[in-house]
């Protein structure tokens, strides 16, 4: 089973989930790392990632795809850190990665750092990882050639998220 985003859904994704921080790398890193401090924060997309890991936090959980702007790229990740591979294509929110941030949030509250590798594309695992993320922590992810989204898990945005995953489509591909 996976959830695919619907083209209605697409224009409304891109208005950002939390609050827009913007500014050229590594601006708008340095204006939250006061907020991202002490809190657990959840980092999604590889630039994102390296820039948290470079402001010296260790997200609990980070989740990527080793591409940006379709054009590979490696960030430097934690050798310590729980790593989990799964398969996301495109515009999809898939039952694996559903289970791997799931999973990945159970690690986390026992002091484990989690790294979730997506084989496709992890552009809105945003949304599962509000879904999952105790209220308090922090989900971080990039806006492409504006800045960084800085979302504070509250009952209010995980309703909304709720309802975005709602709106799209269900397919069953035989799971």
């Amino acid at each position: 089973m996976k959830f695919v985003l619907t083209r209605s859904l697409r224009s409304e994704l891109k208005e950002p989930l939390g609050r827009l921080i913007r500014g050229e790398l590594p601006q708008p890193y340095l204006r939250v790392r006061n907020e991202l401090e002490g809190k657990p924060v959840i980092t999604v997309g590889d630039v994102v990632t390296e820039n948290v890991l470079r402001l010296g936090i260790k997200p609990a959980m980070a989740i990527f795809d080793h591409r940006t702007k379709r054009k590979d790229y490696r960030p430097q990740v934690d050798a310590d850190a729980v790593l989990m591979t799964v398969k996301n294509p495109p515009g999809t929110i898939t039952k694996a990665l559903l289970n791997a941030i799931r999973k990945g949030f159970g690690l986390a509250e026992r002091g484990r750092r989690v790294y979730i590798k997506v084989n496709g594309e992890e552009d809105l695992a945003a949304i599962p990882a509000v879904l999952y993320a105790p209220y308090g922590s922090l989900v971080l992810y990039g806006q492409p050639d504006e800045g960084v989204v800085l979302i504070k898990v509250t009952p209010e945005c995980k309703r909304r998220c709720a309802r975005i995953l709602a709106k799209m489509e269900v397919v069953h591909d035989g799971d």
